[in-house]
């Protein structure tokens, strides 16, 4: 087994696409995105347009809807003719909002692994993007009442891991990541000098997207329940 369940004293999940759905959203926006561009270019190359915007912004935005959202606009104006401008833009911020307010989504059995976990380990909520989005997520979850940290970050690192573990009066080796992101969940953590557990997501944004090791050192779990025989 490629953790220490033993050692384990602090479970951390992940929030977006590991406790609740996200980025099939984020895939349905894209393709509404793409109907704007029509007659100018085909779907998959303004989505691609969009990605490397998103890209470009990623240092000045940030993650998260709002973002998502600018990049859009400033995509839209690249592409549509200067009087479709303004009805782009409108549909943008239609479908941003749309985005931002979606409801919640639990994933199947997350609510009651972290019921049978709570009480037994500590539990955190480590996420990255808007601090608003993530809290209103949060809240509308119904999840906050059990965890006892939530931690919103603008990028996982493994400095700001290690800052989190002194923030939790953890040893690194204590502490359990959950998440579905190999690049922001795992890979940073393990390098924190944590352990991890990788719950694969059907959707996955493509800056997130990374090649899984032939041995990796990490638990590979389908769903949150399957962290119950490992930790209980």
């Amino acid at each position: 087994m490629p953790i220490h369940a033993a050692n384990v004293r602090y479970v951390c999940f992940d929030a977006d696409d590991t406790l609740w759905k996200n980025e099939e959203f984020y895939r349905q926006a894209e393709q509404q995105f793409a109907r704007l561009a029509a007659g100018r270019m085909p779907p998959a190359q303004a989505i691609e347009a969009l990605f490397n915007t998103e890209m470009d912004n990623l240092a000045v935005f940030g993650y998260g809807a709002k973002s998502f959202m600018l990049s859009m606009v400033q995509t839209a104006l690249q592409i549509v003719p200067p009087e479709q401008a303004a009805p782009a833009v409108q549909e943008i911020l239609r479908i941003g909002r749309e985005l931002i307010l979606h409801p919640v989504e639990l994933l199947p059995g997350v609510r009651s692994t972290l019921e049978k976990l709570a009480g037994k380990y500590h539990l955190s909520v480590v996420t990255k993007g808007d601090l608003l989005d993530q809290e209103r997520k949060l809240k509308n979850s119904g999840l906050l009442p059990l965890f006892n940290h939530v931690e919103i970050v603008s990028e996982k690192t493994p400095a700001a891991y290690r800052a989190l573990f002194v923030r939790l009066n953890a040893k690194p080796q204590e502490v359990l990541m959950v998440g579905n992101s190999l690049r922001s969940d795992i890979f940073p953590a393990l390098q924190a000098g944590a352990q991890a557990a990788y719950q694969p997501s059907p959707f996955n944004w493509k800056h997130e997207e990374m090649p899984e090791p032939q041995d990796p050192p990490y638990l590979k779990i389908a769903s949150l329940p399957d962290l119950l025989p490992v930790l209980l």
